[in-house]
């Protein structure tokens, strides 16, 4: 049984991962680091400095030191910095919007990202462009910010961020052909707001978990 550690900067996304741990055709031994500091202080400075580097590097590490085989940072915020952490362990240490990226990729040529938090816009766009330039493909981006959305969820009004973020999908479908969900907390829209407009809709941690299946072949699941 694989152990998983996976690194998250918002509380949200635990339950996220454990709704997608539950689709898993068997069974693996999760655990949870959660420091939602990283991206305040990211939201503050407005860049990855290196604080917040070292402190992710830390996170990867202890979880290495916990047990964990595969390690996945949640955060598409600070996911740059997960090319530096991945360099002090020997386990394998994944962006759970990778998948993603390489899917928009080869699904569309003008692609919408769609974010409640600024810092996500660009590593989301230069993720896109890593794997558009691996992939020989030329691709352009049109960027939909909803910040009110985001503090409308830190007051606890889901309801008017999930109204709020889809109103803002729905403008964006106009001059795009596919949408990312830049973040990965904002999974449980892709549904609804596919459903509303003609374009398809891709979020993170169910095309994540499609990639650990394959990963995790009969054979390497012991």
């Amino acid at each position: 049984m694989k152990t998983l550690g996976f690194i998250h900067t918002a509380l949200v996304m635990v339950d996220v991962i454990k709704k997608e741990l539950g689709t898993l055709p068997f069974e693996v031994n999760p655990f949870h680091i959660v420091d939602e500091s990283l991206l305040i202080e990211l939201m503050k400075t407005g860049e990855l400095n290196p604080k917040i580097v070292r402190r992710l590097c830390q996170h990867v590490v202890a979880a290495e030191e916990s047990g964990a085989e595969i390690i996945t940072v949640t955060c598409s915020s600070i996911s740059p910095s997960v090319d530096i952490a991945k360099r002090l362990v020997s386990c394998t240490v994944l962006k759970i919007d990778e998948p993603m990226a390489e899917v928009a990729v080869d699904r569309g040529k003008k692609i919408g990202i769609l974010a409640s938090v600024a810092t996500t816009l660009g590593p989301t766009s230069a993720l896109l462009r890593q794997k558009a330039k691996e992939a020989g493909k030329e691709i352009s981006f049109s960027t939909a910010l909803c910040q009110e959305a985001f503090q409308a969820i830190l007051q606890g009004d889901i309801e008017r961020h999930d109204r709020m973020v889809t109103e803002k999908g729905m403008e964006l479908s106009r001059v795009v052909d596919l949408i990312v969900l830049a973040q990965g907390s904002m999974a449980r829209l892709a549904l609804p707001l596919s459903q509303k407009i003609s374009i398809p809709v891709l979020s993170s941690p169910p095309l994540f978990f499609g990639m650990l299946r394959s990963m995790l072949r009969p054979s390497e699941r012991q």
